[in-house]
């Protein structure tokens, strides 16, 4: 984290800086990093390939970027605003599924405190073709890149998320809270996303029955 602080202070001495291990730095700013120097820390002290690097950029509080970066699978996706995903420089699309039924299920473990989705998680599981729990910041780009069809979580921080908006919605995707809502630095944690708009609009409607 302190190397990437170090490379965006010297050429945007103006933006501001959140990241998750020191100090915000002017997180007024019209334009705000946002820094996840190894997400899925667990992972990468177990040795397991799924951790990675998140970095956005934000717009008066808006996403405009967004890169998970995977280092031991050799990916990267960027998700620029209005403009189509890439992984390693070649466009994606998530997959075109629109049945709960027909989905492939991920989360990085049960952490839903939280009874609304934590009983909406165990609906969609039900339902779902195939869950799993793990997969860290790698489970959202296999979602990008159409592999899988539907990641949930919980309790996750600006640096866990604002990169990953960019990236599936310029897929195709959606993400939002569990109440349907779009994501901000402001947001309660929860995380829903989605292949597309339709089962997406199902899913916040199961959880939230």
């Amino acid at each position: 984290e302190m190397k990437i602080r170090e490379l965006i202070m010297s050429k945007y001495a103006t933006h501001g800086i959140l990241g998750e291990e020191y100090d915000n730095i002017n997180s007024n700013a019209e334009f705000v990093w946002v820094i996840d120097p190894i997400d899925g820390t667990r992972s990468f002290i177990a040795g397991h390939k799924d951790y990675g690097t998140l970095i956005s950029l934000l717009h008066n509080e808006k996403p405009i970027l967004g890169i998970i970066n995977c280092p031991a699978h050799e990916e990267r996706w960027l998700g620029v605003k209005d403009r189509k995903t890439t992984l390693n420089n070649k466009e994606i699309s998530t997959s075109s599924i629109n049945k709960v039924e027909d989905s492939y299920l991920f989360t990085s473990g049960i952490y839903f405190d939280e009874p609304i989705l934590r009983n909406g998680f165990e609906k969609i599981k039900n339902k779902s073709r195939y869950y799993r729990l793990g997969g860290d910041c790698y489970m959202y780009g296999m979602l990008a890149s159409g592999l899988i069809d539907v990641v949930i979580e919980d309790t996750l921080k600006p640096h866990d998320y604002m990169a990953l908006i960019n990236v599936i919605e310029g897929a195709g995707g959606k993400v939002s809270d569990k109440f349907g809502n779009d994501i901000n630095i402001n947001s309660d944690g929860s995380l829903v996303a989605s292949c597309n708009k339709s089962i997406h609009k199902d899913l916040i409607s199961i959880i939230n029955s």
